[in-house]
């Protein structure tokens, strides 16, 4: 199985597919097979060269109990690693819920490695907007045992236990971000947003990517956060447009 090192980390990652690289990074308790589970990765891997990985404190990588470690700076440094571990300078990003906010980190703060944004499931402020849940969740994390959480997540039986105390630590570790809402109007970089139309962040998705110049905005129909994620038939569509369109536009300079 495939590993690389981030920051003395190690991060499961996998790759499928052929053509430009698109890095996808999924958001709190998935995991690479998330992706596939969804129905994302076949459709996405006829388009791209995916390349997914298992996010830290998640899945297959490394559980650090240092909330140092869950910063945004270093969650960007992780996408670099992986990105670089398949060879790719230079790639696409889809980011879902949590992966939504580090691919707005990555947008402002390392713009030359995206070619094209596409955000699902997140706005681009403040993290502290929805701490309420986010701290009633690690407190639930941290009582509940290990058997109840997989059962919880729904873990296939191929990826190890869930580390509470690690998966509370990737929650809190954002928790002080800032977000990137104020600087949406000189996001120049080809962005694709999309939320579910039940989201209770939909209105916010929505704000937000009427804030940014060259934006496509899809809200999926008569779903919810999560369905958003697991319907990939309401999104995948727009999202392999958007790839696709980027790729005939920069033909030749990719």
């Amino acid at each position: 199985m495939p590993y690389v090192t981030s920051s003395g980390r190690r991060l499961y990652y996998e790759v499928a597919g052929d053509g430009f690289p698109l890095l996808i990074h999924h958001g709190f308790a998935q995991s690479a097979q998330s992706w596939v589970d969804s129905g994302w990765m076949d459709l996405l891997s006829r388009h791209a060269r995916v390349i997914s990985f298992d996010i830290l404190g998640h899945g297959r990588s490394d559980t650090p109990h240092d909330i140092e470690a869950y910063r945004m700076e270093e969650r960007m440094a992780d996408v670099v690693a992986v990105a670089e571990a398949d060879g790719a300078d230079r790639f696409d990003m889809l980011g879902f819920s949590l992966g939504g906010r580090v691919a707005l980190g990555m947008a402002f703060r390392k713009p030359e490695r995206l070619r094209g944004l596409i955000v699902g499931g997140m706005h681009a402020r403040a993290t502290a907007l929805t701490a309420d849940s986010m701290v009633r969740r690690t407190a639930t994390l941290r009582k509940g045992t290990v058997r109840a959480l997989r059962r919880a997540l729904d873990l296939s039986k191929d990826l190890p236990d869930p580390d509470p105390e690690a998966l509370a630590l990737s929650d809190e570790g954002l928790l002080d971000w800032p977000g990137v809402a104020d600087d949406l109007p000189m996001l120049d970089m080809p962005t694709l947003m999309f939320v579910g139309e039940q989201d209770r962040m939909q209105p916010w998705v929505e704000e937000d990517a009427a804030a940014i110049p060259n934006v496509n905005y899809v809200c999926c129909p008569a779903v919810d956060h999560t369905g958003a994620f697991d319907r990939s038939d309401l999104a995948g569509p727009p999202v392999v447009e958007f790839l696709s369109e980027l790729s005939a536009n920069n033909e030749g300079h990719s």
